[in-house]
């Protein structure tokens, strides 16, 4: 019973994980459009209300770490139906029959190897921006309420 529940929830995660590298551009586009919007805004002499300017942030940020995360799913082979020896075949390396598994967290995918050296196929800006965009998100977040904490006590 335990086992087929764990398994029903991984279909229920892996699901949405197939469809995030697809979706990784338009992400990409909103960050891009909430920051021109922004500026846009703020250039024309309207200053956004600092909650407001918080709440911008948290969404390029979670728009950012999606889509980077989107990205190493996709250039790293992670998702790859196929076996893993094509995949390294593709990628002009040796499969390395590693028994270190691909890792959705963190990113990582150990598959094959160059002159016996294991290489992690997930590019390796990957999971620094993926952490700096969970960091700057959770700041925001803060940063919002502690903006709309202090709107409301002056109002």
């Amino acid at each position: 019973m335990a086992h087929s529940v764990t398994f029903i929830m991984f279909d229920f995660l892996l699901v949405p994980l197939l469809f995030l590298p697809l979706a990784a551009p338009a992400f990409l586009l909103l960050a891009a459009g909430v920051v021109v919007h922004t500026a846009v805004v703020t250039a024309r002499g309207r200053r956004p209300r600092p909650a407001a300017l918080w709440a911008r942030l948290a969404v390029v940020a979670l728009c950012v770490g999606l889509a980077v995360y989107g990205m190493g799913l996709l250039f790293g082979g992670v998702m790859w139906m196929s076996q893993p020896e094509d995949l390294c075949l593709v990628s002009g390396l040796l499969y390395s029959g590693s028994p270190e598994p691909a890792s959705l967290w963190p990113l990582h995918n150990p598959a094959c190897e160059h002159g016996g050296v294991p290489v992690d196929l997930v590019p390796g800006y990957v999971n620094p921006v993926v952490y700096a965009a969970i960091g700057l998100f959770g700041a925001s977040v803060a940063g919002m309420v502690v903006s709309r904490r202090r709107l409301r006590r002056t109002v």
